[in-house]
């Protein structure tokens, strides 16, 4: 079986053959004693939290390739190009695709791995007051946004109780621009029935410091809503380990 092209897309371009083929290996689910636990599930005891990236890959790859002996050559080319799994499950399909000896599983169920990380961050978010637990809130968005190596801009749309009614990327762009056009944003705005919205971009430099067209793009899209009576609430900028809030710094 042969997968489809690559693209940055996620899921589109596999099968759910593909996606969702058995790997030879099997576990006991009783285990009387821990040394019949075979080592992926010993090692997982606890969800991992002692684990180091390199433990942690060549538990992934075990389990995704059913190959032992591909651990010791794909792990370490996967840390010498991405330098820890957070940026691994970042990657896109055409940089996963460019390290050999990936094989049909490995690119799509990192995939897998990166949607079920963001679909936890995301449940983790309130159903009201989004802003009040900023933490939840940057932890969803640093998982979504900070390793990416180009510029995304994502509007996240809130109701009357500041609830997530929607969160959509609007654009992608360059390492360093993303265009946004503001009549866009409020027509979007308008469709959801929202009444204030938070503006998120990331910067791949890491740094979240706002340049110039920041500041200029955000007040547009602002005097944009403001026509329409809908408030922007606050601008994010996602760095690595960092981020800007406009609203905190004055800048909203």
């Amino acid at each position: 079986m042969t997968n489809a092209p690559a693209s940055d897309d996620g899921f589109a371009e596999y099968s759910g053959k593909i996606l969702f083929q058995t790997v030879p290996f099997s576990i006991n689910p009783q285990p009387t004693n821990n040394e019949h636990i075979p080592p992926p599930v010993a090692l997982l005891s606890g969800r991992g939290r002692r684990l180091d990236d390199d433990t942690l890959l060549r538990l992934i790859v075990q389990i995704f390739t059913g190959r032992k002996e591909k651990v010791d050559t794909l792990v370490p080319a996967l840390l010498e190009r991405f330098g820890s799994v957070a940026a691994l499950l970042s990657a896109s399909n055409r940089e996963l695709a460019g390290i050999r000896d990936m094989g049909n599983h490995m690119v799509p169920m990192i995939r897998v791995l990166q949607e079920a990380a963001l679909r936890y961050n995301r449940e983790r978010l309130p159903t009201a007051d989004l802003l009040d637990s900023e933490q939840k809130l940057l932890d969803y968005l640093t998982a979504r946004l900070a390793r990416e190596n180009i510029e995304q801009f994502r509007i996240l749309f809130l109701n009357e109780q500041q609830g997530l009614i929607a969160d959509e990327a609007q654009a992608r762009g360059t390492v360093n621009h993303t265009p946004v056009y503001p009549r866009e944003v409020a027509r979007r705005a308008i469709e959801v029935e929202a009444t204030s919205l938070v503006l998120v971009h990331n910067h791949p430099s890491g740094d979240p410091t706002p340049s110039q067209a920041d500041i200029q793009m955000t007040q547009q899209v602002q005097a944009a809503l403001e026509v329409v009576g809908i408030q922007l609430t606050d601008h994010l900028i996602i760095g690595n380990g960092r981020h800007t809030s406009f609203q905190r710094t004055g800048l909203l």
